[in-house]
């Protein structure tokens, strides 16, 4: 049943992604917006959790964040990604974002680096760079330089708007953002790993104040879209809608990895970084994004390579 859910939850995160690229146009409004989504949604997985997953002697999410702040980091964390991976949106189409963001694995492992080495661990970290490693690694980073030089820029009419210059300038900035979306997401997978893993915290306590930072700061986003609009800002019109889909297939993908991850931890690591492909597929199909066979190859390099870094 692991490959089920696992397959399931890349399908909704599809849907999410196309969703969100139609709910963002050309103004950080059109973001903040969704990030008010990603609240409501938190909401109410919060309260699922206050009836069903925690129990008595569960530390209330505000306690865990006096005793132990440094909770605090992963919610930051998760609000930054999803931040710049939308921003991305205003730049290049759903393929291009989506696979340069799936390079958060070589965050994670940097991360981890750098975590060991301090702790006086550097014997494992150095265990980590295997051949597979530097190889993943390679394509990374090698893609990442030669993919904006590329010639036929396509994916650039999907972009509702584009910066001051060239379609080239446009692109550099898409691929950038996302790949500091993947920066966060390294950050906070890092952090949930040390906090969970070292049990220094328990994870349904953990999860509960991590959603109630994230709800919090929605609500500030949601005040600071009333205060620059000078009306209050209803996300429950008919014109929200895309932003309501992609964040309600957000939830299920959610749900369904943690099931996913519950039947098989390396095959659903493995197969999510291979994700993009099917971002690629659903966005060739459905949203009518175009890009030329070296681009679509080029891509596929970087996926591989995001593989090949989340084996080693």
């Amino acid at each position: 049943m692991a490959i089920v859910f696992t397959l399931l939850s890349m399908l909704m995160v599809c849907g999410e992604d196309l969703y969100e690229k139609k709910a963002v146009s050309s103004h950080v409004e059109d973001v903040l917006k969704i990030l008010v989504w990603y609240g409501i949604f938190n909401a109410v997985v919060l309260c699922a959790l206050f009836l069903f997953g925690l129990d008595e002697t569960s530390l209330m999410p505000h306690e865990l964040i006096l005793n132990k702040p440094v909770v605090l980091l992963n919610p930051i964390c998760s609000y930054a990604c999803l931040f710049f991976a939308l921003a991305a949106y205003k730049y290049v189409g759903v393929s291009v974002r989506n696979t340069f963001a799936n390079v958060d694995g070589l965050f994670y492992i940097l991360f981890l680096v750098a975590y060991h080495v301090l702790t006086g661990n550097a014997g494992f970290a150095a265990r980590l760079f295997t051949p597979t490693m530097a190889i993943g690694l390679i394509l990374i980073l090698g893609v990442t330089i030669i993919y904006p030089s590329l010639r036929g820029l396509q994916e650039e009419k999907q972009a509702p708007s584009k910066p001051a210059g060239s379609s080239k300038t446009a692109l550099k900035i898409g691929i950038t953002l996302a790949i500091v979306s993947a920066l966060f997401d390294g950050a906070d997978s890092f952090f949930s790993s040390v906090l969970i893993g070292d049990k220094i915290v328990d994870s349904m306590e953990f999860i509960a104040a991590n959603t109630l930072v994230q709800v919090i700061i929605s609500v500030f986003v949601w005040i600071c879209l009333w205060i620059r609009h000078k009306k209050v800002y209803n996300p429950f019109r008919k014109t929200e809608k895309y932003r309501f889909i992609s964040q309600a297939f957000s939830a299920a993908g959610d749900l369904l990895y943690i099931f996913a991850l519950s039947g098989d931890a390396l095959l659903g690591v493995v197969l999510w970084n291979a994700f993009p492909v099917l971002d690629i597929l659903g966005a060739r199909i459905l949203m009518k994004e175009k890009l030329t066979r070296i681009q679509y190859l080029v891509l596929f390099i970087l996926i591989i390579g995001a593989v090949l870094v989340s084996i080693s």
